[in-house]
């Protein structure tokens, strides 16, 4: 289960991200990018989250920037941020080497 708090102008992200737990996450930062520019989201509680759920969430990060809002994360740990520069890995490959080939 994922918790979420809101404390001196950053989100916090704590528990475990899997499949639908993701909307949780979505409609708090929708909530806070409402009144903010910029926003922190710190990770350090955060234990684990899937592979959709870094795919949703730096699409929802592009998403922010299109519209001028700069999100920044921090204190992931190790596990976690393994699994988003797993993610990114395999989206950067999709993008430059998978889409010239054939």
């Amino acid at each position: 289960m994922v918790k979420i708090w809101m404390e001196q102008g950053r989100i916090y992200v704590g528990g475990i991200i899997i499949n639908h737990h993701f909307k949780k996450v979505q409609r708090a930062l929708e909530e806070m990018a409402r009144e903010e520019s910029r926003m922190v989201v710190d990770l350090g509680e955060l234990e684990f989250i899937d592979e959709t759920g870094v795919s949703q969430l730096l699409g929802m990060i592009d998403r922010f920037n299109d519209r001028g809002i700069q999100v920044e994360l921090i204190n992931a740990q190790d596990k976690v941020l393994a699994r988003f520069l797993q993610v990114g890995a395999r989206l950067w490959l999709d993008k430059q080497l998978f889409s010239k080939v054939g």
